[in-house]
């Protein structure tokens, strides 16, 4: 499908069953209530550990029912799916142990990095700043940080720079495989296929690397739009902020994994 007709048809998707739209705007409320309570002047700390254990669950849900919107949008199949909260739940767990694995490889290899290239160098600048200490006895920070050399600054920079770079290529790289991982996992039910990592670039492949990066600044560019929006009419006191959950954050769910969906549903 064309993008056109991709985004055409998930701009419409979400008004084709107000009913679904509610309930899963009603989650979102309910997920939210501790803070428009606040708007009330309600404030109960004692709630507050409940309050996270339920917008975990509700959380969890969510996903998993974004995840059977997917499905039901892989197949180009027209309605919006029913919830079934057990099997929602287990999808949701499935989905956030997915979104886990592939975040947490580019973290990890940007931690080591990170480590690599300015550890030696903030160990340097604590050497200096010892040696400064020791020689003055004075603890004002402008005499420490001005015996400090101008070129561990700028090794520390450089670093920092590295890092930075390497990670925005890789959370972008890993952010488009756990895109397509998602997918898989939502057409086929399977972890493994979610983690077939050969399989996902070859899918990748086969959408076209610069498309797919495309589709997701498309994807991007129009919920910001509706999310501002929604940042709008949040700004009306109590009923713009109700609004906004029963209505734009379940509008937005709805919309980028139908989107989605139609889009990996020509593999």
């Amino acid at each position: 499908m064309e993008f056109g007709e991709i985004f055409k048809d998930a701009l419409k998707y979400p008004m084709s069953n107000p009913k679904c739209l509610l309930i899963v705007g009603v989650l979102f409320l309910i997920s939210s209530l501790p803070r428009v309570l606040r708007q009330f002047g309600v404030v109960n700390k004692s709630l507050n550990l409940i309050w996270i254990v339920v917008l975990l669950i509700i959380s969890i849900i969510l996903m998993g029912y974004a995840l059977s919107v997917l499905k039901k949008a892989i197949g180009r199949e027209d309605g919006i799916p029913g919830f079934d909260w057990t099997n929602n739940f287990m999808d949701g767990i499935k989905l956030l142990v997915v979104e886990f694995i592939y975040m947490i490889i580019p973290s990890i290899i940007c931690s080591v990095i990170a480590f690599i290239t300015m550890a030696p160098v903030a160990s340097r600048i604590i050497s200096y700043a010892n040696v400064a200490y020791m020689a003055t006895n004075s603890t004002n920070p402008n005499v420490i940080l001005s015996s400090i050399p101008a070129s561990a600054w700028s090794g520390l920079a450089t670093g920092m720079i590295v890092t930075f770079i390497i990670a925005v290529i890789l959370f972008i790289i890993f952010g488009l495989f756990m895109v397509i991982a998602q997918c898989r996992l939502a057409k086929y039910d399977s972890l493994g296929e979610a983690f077939s990592f050969g399989e996902v670039f070859s899918d990748i492949k086969e959408i076209g690397f610069l498309r797919l990066i495309g589709f997701v600044i498309v994807l991007w560019l129009i919920a910001c739009v509706i999310g501002l929006v929604g940042s709008i009419i949040s700004a009306i006191p109590i009923v713009g902020w109700i609004i906004t959950l029963l209505v734009i954050y379940p509008f937005i769910t709805l919309y980028s994994n139908r989107a989605l969906g139609l889009l990996y549903s020509d593999i």
